[in-house]
Order: structure tokens, then C-alpha cells, then sequence
């Protein structure tokens, strides 16, 4: 009795289905990828660490003003305080590195934010990523209320130069509100040099001659 032939398979359907087996697991960890990087984006306060869990959205007494851009705050019922620095704006400084005296305006600016905001409570908000700067204090907006930002005021009123060094959710904003306090001679605006704003600002003024 003659032995039956084994089949042999068809190599074409095999390939066809090696081929469709990879774009699958192709798309699969392209879609993993994704949500990985929308994840990193938005990110939940969950994902952002202790410092959106325990400050975001919060509201907190604003202890001592440092000057016109740096606060410390504490939380309602006391405990450690935590310096903050307002995200997006640079205000004069009161102990400039290499100067023996505060840089123009700067008491002013301390001073303004000082009859603003020391001693009430304020809400914090942060950014989605960026928390701390390099000096470890929160980098924040602080809102007087939930439509008034202290922030804002500061560059608003002239008190603060926009900071462009950086980009932030409110920047165009702010860049506005300088344009605006600029052009009408609001604070420092009334009579500040080019040699009395901040380096990163007289390199910036150059770049755009």
C-alpha cells in the first residue's frame, strides 16, 4: 500500500501571517508609547510627586516677603514653611551677587508685594512638570483669589519684568502685561535704564536690534 505524501505548508500564507503578526505588535507597543508620552505631558497631580499632593490648588498663609519676586508660605495650621518662587516673572533684586546695594526698584517691588500679600492667605498653583528650581524653592502662581494672581499683578503694576528665559502656561499673558505697564511708565518703567535691568534682559534687548 503506497504511503501518503506529507503536505508540505504553503510558505506564501505563512509569511502573510508572520507579516500581519508583526504589524500587530508593531501597533500595539506604538500605542504603549504613546500614552506613555500623553501620560508625561499632562500628568496627573497623582504622577507629579508630593509637591502637587500637598500644595497644588491648597491655600496658604504667605508668612515673609524676601522681595519682589520670593515669598516663604506655611500651611493654615502652621508648621514648616516653604519659600516660593513666583513662576514667570524677575523682580529687582534686594541682595544682588557682586553689588553692596538693592538694584533699582527693588525695595519698592519688595515693598509693593509686601503690602499685597504678607500675612493673608493665598492659593497655590503649579505647573504640570517643573516644581523646584535650583535652589529647591517652589516655583508657583499664587492667587489672592481664584481670579487674581499675584504674579500678574507684579509685572501688571511694573513691580516685575516678564521673565522670557523661561516658558511657562501664562507667558504670553505676562509678556502683555509688560508691554502694557512699559508703554504707560507704570513702577520701574518710569525711569530704569538699560544697565539697571537684569543681564538676561540686556542680552535679550540686544537680540532684538
Amino acid at each position: 500500500m503506497a504511503r501518503r505524501r506529507r503536505r508540505q505548508p504553503d510558505l506564501s500564507i505563512l509569511f502573510r501571517r508572520r507579516r500581519r503578526w508583526g504589524r500587530w505588535l508593531l501597533g500595539v507597543i506604538g500605542a504603549i508609547l504613546l500614552a506613555v508620552l500623553a501620560g508625561e505631558r499632562l500628568g496627573s497631580p497623582a504622577q507629579q510627586g508630593p509637591d502637587s499632593e500637598r500644595f497644588d490648588g491648597k491655600r496658604y498663609f504667605v508668612e515673609r516677603i524676601v522681595d519682589g519676586d520670593t515669598v516663604r508660605i506655611r500651611p493654615l495650621d502652621g508648621g514648616e514653611s516653604t519659600p516660593v518662587r513666583l513662576i514667570g516673572i524677575d523682580a529687582p533684586e534686594m541682595r544682588p551677587q557682586g553689588k553692596s546695594e538693592p538694584d533699582h526698584w527693588a525695595e519698592r517691588s519688595t515693598a509693593f508685594l509686601r503690602e499685597l500679600a504678607e500675612g493673608r492667605t493665598v492659593i497655590v498653583r503649579l505647573e504640570p512638570r517643573e516644581q523646584r528650581d535650583r535652589y529647591g524653592r517652589l516655583l508657583a502662581y499664587l492667587y489672592l483669589n481664584e481670579s487674581e494672581m499675584l504674579n500678574l499683578i507684579m509685572v501688571r503694576e511694573g513691580h516685575a519684568y516678564a521673565d522670557r528665559r523661561f516658558r511657562h502656561s501664562h507667558r504670553r499673558q505676562f509678556e502683555q502685561a509688560e508691554d502694557q505697564a512699559r508703554r504707560r511708565d507704570r513702577g520701574l518703567w518710569r525711569d530704569v535704564k538699560t544697565e539697571q535691568m537684569p543681564a538676561w534682559r540686556q542680552r535679550w534687548l540686544a537680540e532684538q536690534n
